[in-house]
């Protein structure tokens, strides 16, 4: 593994394990684990996505100025407020609440990671590559899917990757390919079922 590997996972679980104690204090005592921001657009759309789900939607906001959002191995959402500021309208974050909800019920990422989120399969990194992009794309599909549903605009899906890939190429991020196929498959979906919503 690369240096930069090595720190960028070592930054991971540290991120990780100060997250599980807090989650773990607040939860004890019935608080609902907020980091320094108002997330009631959050709620509300994690409100309406339980609605059309049918299942409870943890999401927590990690106060870090980098733009993310992940599955957390304990089954919460995690969205950067870096990431927060990011979005222009309630559909952009529909699109990623969305997308990463479709990791947990479609079992993405289950018993691919240790408690800390680290991948246990990394002696095969070409495969696990491709085998992150597929999982990606079909969140991305789930997310495009979930804004239908819930009314909103779907080209919104396609800010909100251009946008991450802007950042990724600014900043010499890996990634940034990936970006650019999971656009073009998120075009054709647009293009299929023409655009906007019908």
């Amino acid at each position: 593994m690369t240096l930069s590997v090595l720190i960028y996972l070592s930054q991971r679980c540290f991120k990780t394990l100060v997250l599980c104690i807090i989650l773990f204090a607040g939860l004890s005592v019935g608080f609902t684990p907020v980091f320094g921001m108002d997330i009631t657009k959050v709620r509300t759309i994690a409100g309406k996505l339980e609605q059309l789900t049918g299942q409870n939607i943890k999401i927590v906001v990690e106060n870090s100025i980098k733009p993310d959002a992940y599955l957390h191995p304990m089954g919460y959402i995690v969205i950067t407020s870096g990431l927060m500021r990011f979005f222009e309208d309630d559909a952009e974050m529909v699109f990623i609440i969305g997308h990463e909800w479709a990791h947990v019920i479609k079992g993405h990422y289950k018993d691919e990671q240790d408690i800390l989120g680290i991948s246990k399969n990394i002696s095969n990194p070409d495969k696990l590559k491709a085998d992150k992009l597929k999982k990606e794309m079909d969140a991305d599909a789930y997310g495009l899917g979930v804004m239908k549903a819930l009314g909103y605009d779907s080209a919104a899906s396609l800010k909100v990757l251009a946008k991450l890939r802007q950042v990724m190429g600014q900043n010499g991020m890996e990634g940034y390919s990936s970006i650019e196929e999971r656009m073009n498959i998120l075009n054709g979906l647009l293009n299929y079922s023409g655009g906007q919503n019908k």
